[in-house]
């Protein structure tokens, strides 16, 4: 059986899909009657194939006659089998939406419902990408995968899909790398004493202008002395956190990295004092269990997927409490009783979660699809 791997999340500044998309592909290997094969848009040399390929097991094709976006413009006059062998038997596709002109059966990647729970927070092209194509790929998959048992829930209430063609593939903490050193993290992102730590996106979803708030009760009220670090690619409709972080009467401690290499991110994990995750809506939430992984104590929103991730490793506020938030942080950070059972319990935790785990169930699904 001939399976087919969409490659293009892998590439670029990788954050969630991509991350998934590559810790995924990179496990997975020929044999038992499998074989794979990635996809690859490469226009005029502009990805570093290398950074991906050198990690894969398996053979890769390439298009060179347009960029992936220039393609979604066109893709309703150029099937994508006129591009890529089209003798697949299963085409994986990790990004919600199927191009048209796929041959053979389809399995479909729908992280969460975020374009239907908070349209207003996504970025307008990508909501008007998924509010398009959602339609056509539901109907084209032949299988559907998510990653946690909430999206699994909200896929079949809010799209009517039957549950079982949706298939729960857990994500995991980010593989082990070495973490820069505590001075290198700090020199680089002009860190200084101690910090409470976000990791992720900077987008409304996210919470974060109820964190800041939250931050200057701990600065006003407890007189905590703990920087705010807000670590994370620019996102979409970020406008207004960067200007509540620039009002703030403690916006000299507020400090955004943009987005940094997987070893600075590392050290910020394991140097962070609490790591504070208050996000509206996640379909897995993986930031907590890198923190965990990095014995960070964590505490995070009680909504969507993240109880079902965290379970009681963590300390779990709802995202609209933000005296809660506020007290829930001062907790992790100053008792140290607290601490070291959060630590405890985050690293069991983490544990249960494995990237070699969801490739080998990937590849149980792919050998039971012809068979359904």
């Amino acid at each position: 059986m001939k399976v087919a791997l969409e490659l293009q999340p892998c590439f670029g500044e990788r954050s969630g899909i991509g991350n998934y998309t590559y810790e995924i592909v990179s496990r997975l290997k020929n044999g038992g009657g499998l074989e794979f094969t990635g996809n690859i848009f490469n226009f005029m040399g502009r990805n570093d194939l290398h950074a991906v390929t050198d990690s894969l097991s398996f053979g890769t094709e390439t298009c060179r006659l347009f960029p992936y976006r220039g393609y979604r413009m066109l893709w309703k006059l150029i099937p994508y089998s006129a591009l890529f062998p089209a003798d697949c038997d299963l085409n994986l596709f990790f990004n919600y939406i199927v191009p048209p002109g796929v041959r053979g059966k389809v399995g479909s990647f729908i992280y969460d419902m975020t374009y239907l729970r908070f349209p207003e927070t996504m970025h307008g092209s990508n909501l008007r990408r998924i509010k398009r194509g959602m339609e056509y790929s539901l109907d084209r998959s032949d299988i559907i995968f998510t990653i946690s048992q909430f999206s699994k829930k909200e896929i079949v209430e809010l799209l009517g899909i039957p549950e079982d063609k949706v298939y729960v593939l857990y994500s995991a903490p980010a593989s082990a790398i070495g973490a820069a050193d505590e001075d290198t993290v700090r020199r680089l992102c002009n860190i200084d004493g101690p910090y409470i730590l976000y990791v992720g996106n900077i987008e409304p979803r996210k919470n974060l202008t109820r964190l800041i708030e939250a931050f200057e009760q701990l600065k006003r009220e407890a007189g905590m002395e703990h920087k705010l670090v807000l670590c994370g690619g620019a996102g979409w409709n970020n406008e207004e956190i960067y200007k509540r972080a620039g009002e703030s009467p403690y916006s000299g401690d507020i400090i955004f990295t943009g987005f940094v290499s997987p070893e600075v991110r590392s050290g910020l994990y394991k140097n962070a004092a609490v790591f504070a995750y208050p996000s509206l809506y996640e379909g897995f939430g993986m930031p907590p269990l890198e923190a965990m992984t990095a014995l960070c104590p964590v505490v995070s929103s009680d909504c969507s997927a993240i109880p079902e991730i965290v379970g009681d490793a963590a300390l779990l506020v709802p995202p609209t409490d933000t005296l809660g938030l506020a007290e829930a942080i001062y907790k992790a950070a100053t008792d140290e009783r607290l601490r070291a059972e959060l630590i405890q319990k985050g690293t069991l935790r983490a544990g249960k979660y494995s990237w070699d785990t969801t490739a080998e169930r990937l590849t149980e699904i792919c050998r039971e699809l012809p068979k359904r």
